[in-house]
């Protein structure tokens, strides 16, 4: 990649991030191929320049100066970096699994497990869209519109943790639950204006960007968090929130998703401000009820 990505971008950058970051600095055509490339991430890249060319309505002369803006040298350059995300996308992590860690001890991965996630907060830092993050909030931050939260295999204790925080701060908070049936069934009765929160990290899940598609065709908000290669919900989403999953084992961190769940809960409660502490203050009055009421209960 050329000299200037590296200098005005983080050192890990992907391309989906890399062309959304760039979106304000585009031209009209240009624009058109990042708004192509997105919704098809990454295959509309992987295409010809004339294919990639006629799937935006413009010429090939656009996509090289798309590539150019974007720092790379040219479009085969572009094509080897997408390769290889694709790759890091698709990897498992068995394959992932780093065989020269089997004999070392605890307190050595211990030690590169801590050092690893100081890391990923500093990373999440730099690839997280501010803009991104303030126009979930002001979302999440709005009681009219229903907030709908859905997670994946791994990501679901993200979305449960998401859930129930922002029940004690607002109503109209619904968790997905993806062991009572489909999670695409759940989003029958989306509206327009609703929101969709969606965690969504490598492998993706077929079921949650199917979910991301209906909610987004119904008109609902869908936020996303994912990883820095980009969900292909991505392309469905108004709102993308990448986090880092770098970690010392085969699996991907959380500790970047949680540590922005946990910023976007602060966020909503420093907007809400006295209405989520009366409604805070009213659940804990009917937590204590619930106590004393068992409390008085006879034995036996």
């Amino acid at each position: 990649m050329g000299q200037d990505v590296t200098n005005e971008t983080p050192a890990d950058s992907r391309v989906g991030e890399l062309v959304r970051q760039r979106l304000a600095s585009l031209s009209p055509a240009e624009r058109k191929l990042a708004r192509v490339l997105l919704a098809s991430y990454p295959i509309a890249g992987l295409e010809s320049v004339a294919r990639f060319a006629e799937r935006a309505g413009v010429s090939p002369p656009t996509v090289t100066r798309f590539i150019t803006k974007l720092g790379f040298r040219g479009y085969p350059e572009f094509q080897e970096v997408l390769r290889h995300e694709v790759q890091e996308r698709l990897s498992s992590p068995l394959e992932r699994y780093r065989d020269d860690e089997a004999g070392r001890g605890a307190g050595s991965l211990l030690a590169d497990a801590l050092d690893v996630s100081r890391r990923n907060l500093q990373a999440t830092v730099e690839q997280l869209s501010p803009h991104d993050f303030e126009e979930a909030i002001a979302l999440l931050a709005d009681v009219r519109k229903r907030v709908l939260v859905l997670g994946g295999r791994v990501s679901g204790q993200l979305a449960r943790y998401l859930a129930g925080q922002l029940h004690l701060l607002r109503p109209g908070i619904s968790l997905v639950d993806v062991e009572r049936s489909v999670p695409a069934q759940q989003l029958i009765d989306v509206r327009k204006g609703d929101v969709l929160i969606v965690f969504d990290y490598r492998r993706y899940q077929a079921d949650t960007i199917e979910s991301a598609r209906i909610a987004a065709a119904q008109g609902c908000h869908v936020v996303l968090f994912t990883d820095p290669w980009l969900s292909p919900a991505s392309a469905f989403a108004r709102q993308v929130l990448v986090t880092s999953v770098e970690t010392v084992g085969p699996f991907d961190s959380l500790v970047g998703a949680t540590a922005v769940v946990e910023a976007m809960i602060a966020a909503v409660l420093n907007r809400l401000g006295p209405r989520a502490q009366a409604r805070m203050q009213s659940l804990e009055r009917l937590r204590a009820r619930d106590v004393i009421g068992e409390s008085e209960q006879p034995s036996g």
